[in-house]
Formats: C-alpha cells, sequence, structure tokens
C-alpha cells in the first residue's frame, strides 16, 4: 500500500508541474524600403549676357543752331533772348530750344526749331 500511497503522490506532483512548448517559426524577413531612381530634369543653362560696347557719338548741334555765351546773374536770360532774335532773323518762325548749357564756362546752345 505504501506503493499506491507513493504511486498517487508521484502522480500529483507530476500533475501540479506546468507544460512549456516552444513553437518554432522562420524569421520575418526585414523590411526593405527602397526609394525610386531619381528623375533626370533638362535644365535649359542660364543665358549669356553679352555687353557689347557702344560706339563713341560726338553730338552735333543741328544745322539751325546758335551759340551765345553769357555772365553775370541774368546773363542766362539775356542769351536765350539773343538767340530766340537770331532764329528769327536766320530762319523766320521759329522757337528757341537749349541743347546744353555750360554754366562754369557761361555758354549755352540753343537749337532753333522751324515753326510751320
Amino acid at each position: 500500500m505504501k506503493t499506491i500511497i507513493v504511486l498517487g503522490v508521484a502522480a500529483a506532483v507530476l500533475g501540479a508541474c506546468t507544460f512549456e512548448s516552444t513553437t518554432v517559426r522562420r524569421a520575418e524577413a526585414p523590411v526593405v524600403y527602397e526609394t525610386p531612381a531619381p528623375t533626370v530634369v533638362y535644365q535649359a543653362p542660364p543665358p549669356t549676357v553679352v555687353y557689347q560696347q557702344q560706339p563713341l557719338v560726338a553730338y552735333s548741334a543741328p544745322a539751325g543752331s546758335v551759340s551765345v555765351t553769357y555772365s553775370g546773374p541774368g546773363g542766362f536770360q539775356l542769351a536765350m533772348q539773343k538767340a530766340d532774335a537770331y532764329c528769327d532773323e536766320h530762319y523766320g518762325n521759329s522757337r528757341v530750344r537749349l541743347i546744353s548749357d555750360d554754366r562754369i564756362a557761361g555758354r549755352a546752345t540753343f537749337a532753333c526749331d522751324q515753326l510751320q
């Protein structure tokens, strides 16, 4: 009977033990992200800017012009009146237009524009 009790105790001890199982699976493949190949876009180069030096052109007064020298505080007004009188005398019905004025030298150039 001792044997039966020992067997019963052994069965109870074995029944109280837990059973653990392990499942073996294949490892998952790592996730790999692929970026698409870069897109090649043609871009025109910036335009080339070429600067050309313009030839130097000396300004010449028109054929109907007069240069008058002046001095003093009211000298320019007097020079303009003299130029107007000159243009009327030589070109008939005309008006005076200032082309250049060098106040340091006291010299003004006027154009005689004929009126129609």
